[in-house]
């Protein structure tokens, strides 16, 4: 059942979208499966909810894109499997509407212009949109293909007779650290966090994507330990946390006269070095690889490649790179920040049902992580448009 959403959210929607949503027309228009989430995952059930009509089409089938999870598609078959991962996505948003055609994956900027303006002119021909939803002109990431569909949108509405409002996802890079809300989830379960396998593999490839679309700042790596090794080091600063991807450790205690004793241990899923973030104090055990170990690590920035070990060491004092955070609300004549917090359910749901992209189950992981990560969505104001008609 739809969440309500707050006055204050209602009136940004509204000024976003020009006016009034209930019976709108609202169009998604993007180059692949999943772009629909990124882009718009929060605000088309919201626009669903308040009583707009939303179509979403889709230029490519997403048959170059990576396969995550080798049970779920082959090359072969990876065409069809997104084209159902996006009929499931778009059932969950709400969405009336949804049209995904078959041009190549990663080819859409050698296509004929003429074939693709055609194309988005038949889209807005149908649809008659009041507002289209499309990527900016730097296509978020820079790939091709969101460049170019976002191009080839804003010529189409340049030519139409009625031109509609034009909105940009926008993705300003955020100060917010996953490690931060992770370690402030972990340090209030009852009991050590014990996870799997495929929660691991889960979380690296949501970090992945958060961190590639600026939703969360943190550096990302992937270490391998060989047997033996020490992951941390008793008494050493806190700084980086730990997610054990494949292997098994053991933690063990040192006392002050050397002596050493095992006090647990861990194994894929499991998270390491969490109480000394938390709080902001050094190691309280030694980890080591009992056997060859992968840890997915997350920093809150880019190590140097010569910190110091041991009780004596220093955390390294640089700054992290410059990153913008928006603020709530509009922020000015162009650009705004929208609330989707009553529709975050249904966005995670769609995310989740592009299994072959993200291996992602929604209840892995804290609702607050979710919520800040994804909670908000981005957009700028490309074309004004003509007022609704309807």
């Amino acid at each position: 059942m739809p969440q309500r959403t707050s006055p204050a959210t209602d009136t940004v929607l509204s000024d976003l979208l020009g006016g009034d949503p209930h019976g709108m027309r609202i169009l998604g228009f993007f180059a692949h499966p999943d772009d629909e989430v990124f882009c718009a995952g929060g605000l088309l059930p919201l626009c669903a909810d308040a009583g707009a009509r939303t179509a979403v089409l889709s230029l490519t089938r997403g048959d170059a894109g990576q396969i995550r999870e080798a049970s779920v598609a082959t090359r072969r078959s990876l065409a069809s499997v997104r084209l159902r991962e996006l009929e499931e996505s778009t059932r969950a948003l709400g969405v009336e509407s949804l049209t995904c055609l078959d041009y190549g994956d990663g080819a859409l900027s050698t296509l004929p212009r003429a074939e693709l303006d055609a194309v988005a002119d038949r889209a807005l021909a149908e649809h008659d949109p009041d507002v289209v939803v499309t990527f900016g002109p730097d296509g978020a990431t820079g790939h091709p293909d969101h460049v170019t569909s976002s191009q080839v949108m804003l010529d189409a509405v340049d030519r139409s007779a009625r031109r509609p409002r034009v909105l940009h996802a926008a993705f300003p890079m955020q100060d917010h650290l996953m490690l931060d809300l992770l370690v402030s989830w972990l340090t209030t379960l009852p009991e050590r966090f014990e996870g799997t396998a495929a929660h691991g593999r889960a979380l690296q490839l949501f970090a992945d994507g958060s961190s590639m679309l600026g939703f969360a700042a943190d550096h990302l790596r992937i270490e391998w330990y060989p047997r033996g090794a020490y992951i941390i080091e008793q008494g050493e600063p806190a700084v980086d946390l730990f997610c054990i991807l494949s292997g098994t450790v053991d933690i063990i205690v040192e006392d002050e006269e050397g002596g050493l004793r095992l006090k647990d241990s861990a194994t894929a899923g499991s998270f390491l070095g969490q109480d000394g973030l938390a709080f902001r104090a050094p190691r309280n055990a030694h980890v080591v690889a009992r056997d060859d170990v992968t840890c997915l690590v997350l920093s809150p920035k880019r190590p140097s490649g010569v910190e110091a070990r041991g009780s004596t060491a220093v955390p390294d004092a640089d700054q992290p790179a410059l990153r913008l955070e928006g603020e709530p609300g509009r922020q000015d004549a162009a650009m705004w920040d929208l609330d989707v917090s009553a529709g975050l359910s249904r966005k995670v749901t769609a995310l989740a049902a592009h299994r072959s992209q993200y291996a992602f189950e929604p209840a892995l992981f804290p609702e607050q992580m979710l919520t800040t990560l994804l909670g908000t969505e981005r957009f700028v104001l490309a074309r004004a448009g003509d007022s609704p008609s309807r």
